[in-house]
């Protein structure tokens, strides 16, 4: 009953500072990508037990189209074509991976690199995606930890953080 009527009045104090501070905007939203990550990083470990990444890498990279567009969706997901490089030569060096496999997935995170670049500029330009952002990823990581207590809320919570994200 209590979680009913603070959190509500929380919310509307944080959007109030959101829009008065954007030095607060700034701060808040990157602790609530540390919060999100944190807790990410935990369910992916736990998601992974028990030969998940293997059986993921190997339908995944068995043909060559399919790790260009392993590394092309993974480094626009991740917005990084040297983090996706890193992991396909140490998932190469492990054995998880072959060669051709490796480099199809070098290949199509450096496409990734540059098909991210070529959006961000394509609308970039005309609306400042920043200003949206922030919002809704403090937003939906304040949310998450609400989500025990409405399951509604887990939904809305993970759509207004892959939208942040996105």
């Amino acid at each position: 009953m209590l979680n009913k009527i603070i959190l509500p009045i929380l919310l509307m104090i944080l959007a109030y500072s959101l829009w008065l501070s954007h030095d607060f905007t700034q701060i808040a939203a990157g602790v609530a990508i540390f919060l999100f990550g944190v807790l990410s990083l935990k369910h992916g470990f736990q998601n992974f037990t028990g030969g998940a990444l293997e059986k993921i890498l190997r339908i995944c990279t068995d043909r060559i189209w399919k790790s260009l567009s392993f590394g092309l969706v993974s480094t626009t997901l991740m917005q990084s074509s040297s983090l996706v490089s890193v992991l396909a030569i140490s998932f190469l060096s492990v054995g998880l991976l072959d060669l051709a496999s490796g480099i199809g997935i070098i290949f199509g995170a450096n496409l990734g690199a540059t098909a991210s670049a070529w959006l961000i500029a394509g609308f970039g330009l005309k609306v400042k995606i920043a200003n949206y952002a922030m919002p809704m990823l403090i937003f939906g990581v304040l949310l998450l930890f609400q989500t025990s207590v409405f399951p509604l809320k887990a939904t809305i919570a993970k759509k207004l953080r892959e939208y942040a994200l996105f």
